[in-house]
């Protein structure tokens, strides 16, 4: 469940776990599959459609009302609610002769499919923002902590008050699909996967999430993920010819999810950038209208590049705050602009911020005035750039892919 910045981490964890020999189905939306499929995995379709395509038809699922938990809940009433028994149904199926289940924290088919099917699973995350903690606050939560036990005890009602929020609005009809299996009743529905005691993995560096001390001993940090390349790309002739031609330049992107609605984004971006003198390269995704920025040879757009590819060659970095594009361009030392709209952007926003690596613009503040004055406080110290830069040293060498890999092989050998 999700989008690139979910899926990608997901297909190189496949493909690492079917290069040591294992058999793997990879389960998701039906958007996906020939993505999927031509990196050699084996697709499994599971729940309705969802895409690009369908984020586009209701942008309220990018709703940042409440740090994102607006679009959020509005995702699962219109979404996975109103289909989740048959999202239950084709899991299950998906898991016949399965060993072990891998599941993204969000998907509530998952308890229930394992629980018909008497099948172990785990959960992969590249985002740890539903582990609770009495040292951060739950993502939709904007205010700073007081340090000490004041803090502490902030924490514990700020979760202790999501949590009710959150019992109310996905308790019932998550337990309404229980009864139809005849399982009984669950409390806490969305956070089932830490209250399991279920092996959670965390995809990220311990450079960017410091884990906190009371997480459970069931959640490990693996290290970073890199995969964001599908053998279906081939990059464009005048790409390169387009970084030869100039100094680097600003990467600008909305990813998979904020791109669907890019509203006056990419043209005051683009502005922006080009008022301070700089170049932009433009990944505008998978945005339902062409992006029309103009004729310009300082300027470059395509529909998608691996930022692995990319980031290396620019200079900044102005983009939504999704974690796959956060993470990608933190692996390539970039200084970013972050203008996070829903979802876990704005607390990803706010974790970039602490690290010293970005400058946030909230999305309904952002203009070409406004992103050109972010942009050029960035650039104007070297500050962020040596922060990020540091970090990228200390990604380059994590072995998340394998690490995550190896301690998956634990669990299937002690099933076995």
């Amino acid at each position: 469940m999700g989008s690139w910045g979910d899926l990608f981490p997901t297909i190189g964890l496949a493909k690492t776990m079917a290069a040591r020999g294992h058999g793997v189905r990879l389960a998701t939306t039906s958007a996906y599959a020939s993505l999927v499929e031509d990196e050699g995995l084996r697709f499994v379709p599971v729940g309705p459609r969802f895409g690009p395509e369908e984020f586009a038809a209701d942008p309220a699922i990018l709703d940042g009302r409440q740090g994102g938990y607006a679009g959020f809940l509005h995702l699962f009433r219109t979404i996975v609610f109103p289909n989740l028994t048959s999202w239950v149904e084709d899991l299950r199926g998906a898991l016949e002769n399965a060993d072990l289940l891998v599941s993204h924290p969000t998907v509530l088919a998952t308890p229930i499919a394992a629980e018909l099917t008497g099948t172990r699973w785990a959960t992969f995350s590249v985002f740890p923002g539903l582990i609770p903690s009495e040292h951060t606050l739950p993502s939709p939560t904007r205010a700073r902590l007081p340090g000490g036990p004041v803090g502490r005890a902030m924490c514990r009602g700020a979760w202790g008050t999501a949590r009710w929020n959150i019992r109310r609005s996905f308790d019932p009809p998550v337990n309404a699909v229980r009864a139809r299996f005849e399982l009984p009743p669950t409390r806490d529905a969305l956070f089932v996967p830490i209250t399991s005691g279920n092996p959670y993995f965390v995809g990220t560096s311990p450079r960017v999430v410091h884990a906190p001390p009371d997480w459970p001993p069931s959640v490990q940090l693996t290290g970073f993920f890199a995969w964001d390349t599908p053998r279906s790309y081939r990059p464009p002739d005048g790409a390169g010819e387009f970084f030869r031609a100039g100094p680097a330049p600003i990467l600008i992107t909305l990813g998979g999810s904020s791109a669907v609605d890019p509203q006056q984004f990419y043209p005051d971006a683009v502005t922006a950038t080009r008022r301070l003198g700089h170049r932009a390269l433009v990944l505008t995704g998978p945005t339902p209208e062409p992006i029309r920025l103009g004729p310009s040879t300082d300027t470059y757009a395509l529909p998608f590049a691996p930022i692995s590819q990319v980031a290396p060659r620019c200079l900044a970095a102005i983009h939504h705050g999704g974690i796959g594009t956060t993470t990608g361009l933190l692996a390539a030392g970039l200084p970013q602009l972050i203008v996070p709209r829903g979802f876990d952007q704005p607390q990803t926003a706010r974790r970039m911020s602490r690290l010293g690596v970005a400058t946030v613009i909230p999305w309904p503040r952002a203009s070409a005035p406004t992103l050109e004055r972010g942009l050029a406080q960035l650039l104007s110290t070297h500050d962020h750039r040596d922060n990020a830069s540091s970090i990228a040293t200390s990604l380059r060498q994590e072995r998340g892919l394998d690490i995550a890999a190896d301690a998956i092989e634990q669990l299937i050998g002690s099933i076995v």
